[in-house]
């Protein structure tokens, strides 16, 4: 092994991200990454609190007794690994090949969040209790599923205690393709719809004994699919309609479904709402004659967060150490962020390169993570000095 390679082994962010990958944290199951971060925020001086509830294991941690409060929003659980055997090496097993660290996580966000903790313990080292600002966790290990018990549990602890967050970075993979492209200072809306087209089933031999909502639903979906939902503005792209699951028939080959269920997803900004998705697709079904269940139903609101200090410290910082301007932008998938929002005085995204985010062999490079750790302690290092001077 070249000193290189040993060097980027030896750094803390590249060993603990190796610890966490190794935890197999697919929700609810923890695998032992959550104890290991109590662990290490607790030997720094934090105060930690287990926040577990209906099987999911969720943990605040807060350091300091003055001044705003700045957090990181990060969560340990993975989405699940897929057939291992597609797997260059295995998904739970941190490798570095060629300069990149391979693993379930490593992006997404067990690289990440390795990030933060090292910036924190780095930042809290350097002012030995004396920073005018204080520094949070919200650990959650329910972000990838569907149901989002996680953060929300957090924010509802945290109103109880009268507690409120000044700043905060969540740690998604928000990189397109170069570390420091892009930053994230919103969120677009996701509607889910759950349609149903009725017909009548029959033998496939006697087509004029049956209805077949397949081909009676086909050219509405298209017209659907190609329609302009919401042609966008200056912060959110336009909104687009996508099919995602489709279910007919019976199994056999020789019968005509019944019905066809399909579900789509639009992701949006603000100038769409559920009702009016509802009111324009079940008017064009109306309109083609079809017989139909629909049910529309949002599961993130669009957001854009107030851009102040932080957005501008961390777009400088970030320039120093890319020697690019991330762009600031709303686009991609939904994240925590969208709980977080509400809550919070200001708030950005920024984390690796997710190309390979729930993929196969997901990697990331190692210098960026490594870059992505300085970032964080000189944002943290940038905002205590700007808190400081008021």
């Amino acid at each position: 092994m070249d000193s290189c390679s040993q060097r980027i082994e030896d750094h803390p962010s590249i060993q603990l991200a190796s610890q966490l990958i190794a935890c197999p944290s697919i929700s609810p199951e923890d695998a032992g990454a959550q104890p290991i971060l109590r662990n290490r925020l607790t030997a720094c001086g934090f105060r930690v609190k287990s926040l577990d509830v209906d099987g999911v294991t969720n943990t605040w941690a807060e350091h300091g007794e003055k001044g705003p409060l700045f957090v990181f929003g990060v969560h340990a659980d993975v989405v699940p690994s897929g057939d291992v055997s597609d797997w260059t090496s295995p998904p739970f097993e941190p490798t570095i090949r060629d300069g990149f660290l391979y693993g379930r996580g490593a992006a997404d966000m067990k690289g990440p969040l390795a990030a933060s903790v090292i910036a924190a313990e780095n930042f809290i080292k350097k002012h030995r209790g004396n920073s005018p600002m204080r520094v949070g966790f919200i650990i959650t290990g329910d972000e990838e599923p569907v149901n989002n018990h996680g953060t929300q549990d957090v924010l509802d602890w945290l109103a109880s205690e009268g507690k409120t967050i000044d700043y905060c970075i969540v740690t998604e993979p928000t990189s397109a393709s170069t570390f420091g492209d892009t930053v994230k200072v919103g969120r677009r809306g996701s509607i889910n719809g759950f349609l149903t087209i009725h017909g009548k089933q029959g033998h496939a031999a006697y087509p004029e004994l049956a209805l077949n909502p397949v081909h009676r639903g086909l050219w509405v979906l298209h017209t659907l699919a190609e329609r302009l939902w919401d042609p966008g503005d200056a912060h959110f792209p336009a909104a687009g309609f996508q099919i995602t699951n489709v279910k007919a028939g019976t199994g056999a080959a020789n019968v005509i479904p019944g019905k066809f269920e399909v579900q789509f997803n639009i992701r949006h900004g603000t100038g769409l709402t559920v009702e009016a998705v509802d009111k324009l697709v079940s008017e064009a079904l109306s309109q083609a004659g079809l017989s139909f269940d629909l049910k529309c139903a949002s599961d993130a609101l669009p957001f854009m967060t107030r851009q102040g200090r932080l957005a501008d410290i961390c777009c400088e910082v970030i320039q120093e150490y890319a020697g690019i301007q991330p762009a600031r932008a709303t686009g991609g998938g939904t994240s925590d962020a969208r709980f977080i929002a509400p809550h919070c005085g200001e708030l950005i995204e920024f984390g690796l390169v997710g190309g390979t985010s729930h993929h196969v062999d997901e990697h990331v490079s190692a210098e960026d993570l490594i870059r992505l750790t300085d970032v964080y302690e000189r944002v943290l290092d940038r905002l205590s000095v700007s808190i400081e001077g008021e």
